[in-house]
């Protein structure tokens, strides 16, 4: 393309390019995940335009009645799903994203302004964001930490609680191998400062939960939890809050009205039609998703990789990180090796425990394609040698595509499948009459 502002036609080109490229590469990047063809749907029609704010359905509060059709699948299939899977009573679908998702939790929990807030040290591997939001919120920040970057010093954290008496603590791991333990938090922070509320933002373990593979955070104690919606659960860029507590909940209502105002109705539709799906295939795809992240982290390994917390068995969820730097190849030019071999990757500094950069990959996106264990080895040896640069790029690129190719035909196909699907192409073509041209013409002869 050339320095040119692109055209109509240009931007299908790159649309169609990328999607091409998606179909024969395989992203291995953790904070990512990919929606069925069924999710989508509701991005493409008329839902994605419009408001909803009348929970209640009460005839005399459709100010906006563009949704009103639309009711009953935020709040008799997302919700309800929700709080079924989720083990909570209360459920907030407003946040937008992940970070909206923290910055609703820390405005509703965090305190008045000069509060003090306790997160995860970034050394822990705290979220980067946590401490700006919360100062721009009015709230001080401390960090728990501890000797190693997996592990938080209890004793130096009831300390902490003691001294600083918070009214929030936030567990917001971002960069983490293994969770954590939320039972020994909740009964320390019990212990140190009682009135103190515990919520966990579980983005990263969202499936692990929902599939019920790792423990919920209501059950070992927590106030509330929450997350982003699209890394180990295969739904929409979005989050959401849990609670089991009503005033938490009447507090999240009351400050999330001041925060959001449309919350994408069309992404709520998509995360309903994804806990539908999750409801169905959710406990095996977590538990796949840890089988197949053990069994490649130790293939790559034994094709002499370094690999992070070896000796604690590499880890307890969908994340790895390499130090590819220690294996002579910096963290940049291994993302560039492995991108020329179809695979794409997460690069960076940061990550705790390594100093300079590191690559972080998670296999929850391939696992829902289809990875399963006959395939890591084939994986492995294709990333492994990508990294090490000892085969051609587009030889490795080749291997990349034939294993998509091969998990997109090895899917069983049903009566119930064939029928879905052809009611969605259905629905789509509804609200794709590409009426554009038509009405350009006619702004044109206006004038």
């Amino acid at each position: 393309m050339t320095d040119a502002v692109p055209t109509l036609d240009d931007v299908l080109d790159l649309l169609a390019g990328h999607e091409e490229r998606a179909h024969r590469t395989l992203n291995l990047v953790p904070s990512e995940n990919v929606l069925s063809g069924l999710a989508k749907v509701p991005l493409v029609l008329d839902s994605y335009h419009r408001y909803f704010f009348n929970e209640s359905g009460a005839p005399d509060r459709w100010t906006f009645r563009g949704a009103q059709g639309l009711r009953d699948i935020e709040m008799k299939v997302t919700i309800p799903l929700l709080q079924r899977l989720g083990k909570a009573s209360h459920v907030s679908v407003r946040p937008l994203s992940g970070l909206n998702g923290m910055t609703l939790a820390l405005g509703t929990l965090g305190g008045p302004p000069g509060s003090t807030v306790v997160t995860i040290g970034p050394g822990n591997g705290g979220h980067y964001a946590t401490p700006s939001v919360a100062a721009r919120l009015g709230l001080r920040v401390e960090f728990l930490t501890g000797p190693t970057p997996h592990d938080i010093d209890w004793e130096a954290a009831t300390v902490l609680l003691r001294r600083v008496r918070p009214t929030l603590v936030y567990v917001d791991q971002s960069h983490c191998l293994f969770p954590v333990d939320v039972a020994e938090l909740v009964r320390t922070v019990r212990a140190a400062s009682p009135e103190t509320v515990v919520h966990v933002d579980a983005s990263h373990w969202m499936g692990f939960v929902l599939g019920g593979v790792h423990p919920n955070p209501l059950d070992l104690g927590a106030d509330s939890f929450g997350g982003s919606t699209h890394k180990t659960f295969p739904g929409p860029q979005k989050a959401v809050l849990l609670t089991n507590d009503p005033g938490i909940d009447a507090r999240i209502r009351e400050t999330q009205d001041y925060l959001i105002s449309s919350h994408h109705l069309a992404a709520v539709i998509s995360l309903g039609i994804a806990l539908l799906e999750f409801a169905e295939f959710g406990p095996g795809y977590a538990a796949a998703i840890l089988a197949n992240t053990k069994d490649f982290a130790a293939a790559l390994s034994e094709r002499g990789l370094t690999l992070a917390a070896a000796d604690r068995g590499y880890t307890a969820g969908h994340q790895l990180w390499l130090d590819t730097e220690s294996d002579g190849v910096p963290a940049p030019l291994a993302s560039d090796r492995l991108a020329a071999a179809g695979l794409v990757v997460n690069y960076m500094e940061g990550l705790p425990g390594f100093p300079g950069r590191g690559v972080r990959i998670g296999l929850n996106e391939a696992t829902y394609h289809g990875l399963s264990g006959v395939d890591v080895p084939e994986l492995a040896d294709v990333f492994a040698t990508a990294v090490t640069g000892t085969e051609p790029p587009a030889a490795l690129a080749a291997r990349t595509a034939e294993l998509r190719r091969r998990w997109a035909h090895d899917g069983q196909r049903s009566a119930r499948h064939d029928h879905l699907t052809e009611r969605a192409r259905e629905v789509v073509a509804t609200a794709l009459p590409l009426r554009y041209r038509a009405a350009a013409s006619s702004f044109v002869a206006a004038r």
